[in-house]
């Protein structure tokens, strides 16, 4: 009797083992309500030194040293993901990614600092605004270097790997996730 009941238990989970799982078609768009994924942030600092020689009627010259840190998120708007990005054969599923993009640039007022002024002759302190148009070249500074790091390369990365693991948990034996082309991408980081 104990074998009898081993071998039925034995056949019918080995009979489950070979079926293939449906996946609804509500679930394979699901991903799209996740909306934009932001999957890689980095925290870059920059260092700005301003020397104001003044005008040729002013005596005297004006220095500052500002320190600023930036926090700036990078991912995909997976809501922008087409019924035409997504192609299901079987138990395989094809993704057209949509590009990376910068997600937020912030920098903290809490993280500028004054490092160092240097004032002498007849000129006045810096002011406020003085100060606000330095940390605005420094804010261009890092903007431009964004371009230079691999920001978005790594936020596609990491988009990448996350909708590979989401259908496959989904019950998808292959997940092709096709990536946006370089020259397609959109490298404004005016955010």
């Amino acid at each position: 009797m104990r074998n009898g009941l081993f071998l039925s238990l034995m056949v019918l989970l080995l009979g489950s083992c070979g079926e293939d799982k449906e996946v609804h078609e509500s679930e394979i768009y699901r991903i799209r309500a996740i909306g934009t994924l932001s999957t890689t942030e980095y925290t870059l600092g920059k260092i700005i030194h301003w020397d104001d020689k003044g005008e040729w009627y002013t005596y005297g010259d004006r220095k500052i040293l500002l320190s600023c840190k930036a926090t700036v998120k990078a991912g995909v708007n997976l809501n922008a993901i087409k019924e035409s990005d997504i192609e299901v054969k079987g138990n395989k599923i094809i993704i057209q990614l949509p590009p990376p993009e910068i997600v937020s640039f912030e920098m903290d007022p809490d993280l500028v600092r004054t490092e160092m002024t240097d004032v002498n002759g007849f000129r006045s302190d810096f002011s406020q605004l003085d100060k606000s148009k330095v940390l605005k070249k420094g804010e261009e500074s890092i903007r431009k270097d964004l371009e230079k790091l691999n920001i978005l390369d790594e936020a596609e990365q990491h988009a990448r790997t996350f909708i590979i693991d989401f259908y496959k948990n989904l019950g998808f034996e292959q997940v092709i996730v096709h990536e946006t082309p370089k020259d397609k991408r959109n490298t404004n980081v005016d955010h």
